[in-house]
């Protein structure tokens, strides 16, 4: 019987990630509960958009009218 052939030796250690691997990752500066509060009023801003345009027209004609009816 033969022996086995010993395994190849291990492949040397890319130099990149040698690199990377000495790096200490940086600290971040994320605040949870602004980023969701921002997040909600970003996925809002639309629907206030609509709402506030809304208000105001109905502003504008309750105006007109108690103008139409009061110059009458």
């Amino acid at each position: 019987m033969t022996s086995p052939s010993p395994p190849p030796p291990p492949p040397k250690p890319d130099p990149l990630a040698v690199a990377l691997s000495k790096l200490d990752p940086a600290p971040h500066n994320l605040d949870w509960n602004v980023l969701m509060f921002e997040a909600g009023r970003e996925s809002k801003f639309r629907a206030l958009w609509f709402w506030r345009i809304t208000a105001w027209v109905f502003a504008l004609v309750a105006c007109g009218l108690a103008y139409a009816y009061f110059t009458r």
